[in-house]
């Protein structure tokens, strides 16, 4: 895997006032003034998780999302397997998708609010 590629996880939002449960995580492919593309995996929850059969998750393909829908983007290793990573249960802090080497949050304790 190349150092230089882009690996983001990004919080956007549906048109309806509730909807702060959608994640993307992927390689950024694309991006201009309009948008961002990326070739990703995408994650959708409710507000309540019990486990990880709460959360929905996407096959992997390309994506692209309005910048003004996007509310919050982390950056992840440039190693970080998304597209064989899975989801993970830790009972004390929450959902991860996880390649075995870094974990990325899906669900935390502190995350449940939204």
């Amino acid at each position: 895997m190349t150092t230089n590629r882009l690996i983001w996880k990004i919080r956007f939002v549906k048109p309806y006032p509730e909807a702060h449960t959608h994640l993307l995580i992927g390689q950024v492919v694309g991006r201009d003034d309009a948008c961002l593309e990326l070739m990703c995996r995408s994650f959708h929850h409710g507000r309540a998780v019990n486990g990880t059969k709460g959360i929905v998750v996407g096959e992997m393909g390309k994506r692209i999302v309005p910048w003004i829908r996007i509310e919050i983007i982390n950056e992840l290793p440039a190693s970080f397997d998304f597209q064989n990573a899975k989801l993970k249960t830790d009972q004390k802090n929450g959902i991860f998708f996880s390649d075995n080497h870094y974990h990325c949050p899906i669900v935390t304790m502190l995350e449940k609010q939204y």
